[in-house]
């Protein structure tokens, strides 16, 4: 089985209320840091990996390009504030920050670069494909990760009342939409079954989107997480279809484990583990990246 930050360690259901208190506390001191402000206090361990968790990811981001399409048809463009810094206790000492690739203002890439330091085992960037599309990408100038099938598929949500008239009103949609899936992880670290784990959708969603795009009329991306780490991707669109318009919606993983998605109870989307990856062409990698020296 391909390695994975979600092996660090495990996610007991009776460790959950502690660890989304050490949750907490290890966020807003990374929040804090995002910030820029000054410890009123010698730094501590978290401080110190806090830190240089966000030294490695400013220096990687700039190592990427990112293009849409056959060809290199479009540039993505960096969205240049994270919209989701996270960690994971159940998982051990575990920071990231989480940032999106557009174009014409959608989300077609979801970056995540983190930093595992205690177990130990290096710092990582995850990706997936929300695009419609084929992509390309190249590191340092070199050729990259180049998935060549679309990352996710649009499906319309059942039942779904057609998108209101405004911008305000559609926002409402989407939330009470959301509200209706829910998301389930099944980790195999401690028994070979796996461990059923509910994840629990962040109350606001990560990112808000209108696109010039003329069929794509309003969108919003989701997360289910474990802790504050994202292990599944929702994006709801009002798109316009045989000049009607109608809601979807389309699902992306960001763990290697098993996952379900249900919508009223329903299952809609059910996802294997990954046994071996082509960190190349899969919509969905995994890997380590060097560190930048200090």
């Amino acid at each position: 089985m391909i390695p994975s930050h979600r092996q660090l360690g495990c996610h007991r259901p009776g460790r959950i209320f502690l660890a989304l208190l050490v949750c907490t506390g290890i966020f807003v001191e990374w929040h804090r840091f995002s910030r820029g402000a000054e410890p009123s206090e010698p730094k501590g361990v978290d401080s110190v990996e806090i830190e240089e968790t966000a030294r490695l990811i400013k220096a990687e981001l700039p190592n990427w390009t990112i293009w849409k399409g056959t060809g290199r048809e479009v540039e993505l463009k960096l969205e240049p504030k994270s919209v989701l810094r996270w960690s994971n206790p159940g998982s051990g000492r575990v920071f990231g920050d989480l940032f999106l690739w557009t174009a014409a203002g959608r989300p077609e890439v979801a970056m995540s670069l983190f930093k595992a330091w205690e177990p130990a085992n290096g710092f990582h960037v995850e990706l997936h494909s929300l695009s419609l599309t084929s992509l390309e990408s190249q590191r340092n100038d070199a050729p990259d990760w180049r998935p060549t099938q679309p990352g996710i598929t649009l499906r319309n949500v059942p039942d779904a009342a057609p998108p209101g008239d405004t911008a305000v009103r559609r926002l409402l949609q989407l939330r009470a939409l959301a509200g209706e899936f829910s998301a389930m992880l099944t980790d195999y670290r401690l028994a070979a079954t796996g461990e059923r784990q509910p994840l629990r959708m962040l109350t606001q969603p990560l990112y808000r989107y209108q696109s010039t795009e003329p069929e794509l009329i309003d969108g919003v991306m989701f997360g289910f997480v474990l802790g504050t780490d994202p292990e599944v991707f929702l994006l709801l669109e009002a798109r316009r279809s045989d000049e009607k318009a109608r809601w979807q919606y389309g699902l992306a993983r960001m763990n290697n484990d098993s996952l379900v998605v249900s919508h009223k109870d329903q299952e809609v989307w059910r996802i294997h583990r990954v046994e071996s990856q082509d960190g190349l062409r899969d919509p969905y990698v995994l890997k380590r990246v060097p560190e930048a020296p200090r």
